[in-house]
C-alpha cells in the first residue's frame, strides 16, 4: 500500500526495495515478485538470482554429482549451509519458497 501511495503523490516509479535493514537487502523492485511474497506465494525467481550470486556453476554441477553418487558429506553439508547463509537469514530464504510465507520468522528458527 504504501508503495502505491508514494508512486501516486512523487509521480516517480520505485526503482528498489529494501528487504531488510542492511544495504545489501536493498533489491530491485518488480511488482509482480512483491505481490507473490505478500500473499505468501514465495518468490522463486528472487531465490535463484541470490542463489546463482553465491553458487558457481562448476560448484553447482560438483555438488550435483556428488549428491547422483552417493558421495555427498558433512563438509559438504557445511560448505552449502554456509552458502545459504551468506543469502540472509533462513527465515529469509524461507518466505521465498511457496507456503512458507508467512509460517516461520526469526525466533521460530532460532529455536531449530
Amino acid at each position: 500500500g504504501a508503495a502505491v501511495s508514494i508512486r501516486g503523490v512523487s509521480g516517480k516509479p520505485i526503482k528498489f526495495v529494501g528487504v531488510g535493514e542492511k544495504t545489501a537487502d536493498l533489491e530491485p523492485f518488480y511488482p509482480d515478485r512483491m505481490a507473490s511474497r505478500i500473499l505468501g506465494m514465495g518468490d522463486v525467481i528472487s531465490l535463484v538470482e541470490k542463489a546463482s550470486m553465491e553458487v558457481s556453476d562448476a560448484d553447482a554441477a560438483r555438488m550435483q554429482e556428488k549428491m547422483a553418487k552417493a558421495e555427498f558429506d558433512f563438509d559438504d553439508f557445511m560448505n552449502q549451509s554456509k552458502m545459504v547463509s551468506k543469502m540472509g537469514s533462513m527465515a529469509g530464504v524461507a518466505k521465498m519458497l511457496p507456503g512458507l510465507g508467512g509460517m516461520i520468522d526469526n525466533s521460530q528458527m532460532a529455536q531449530v
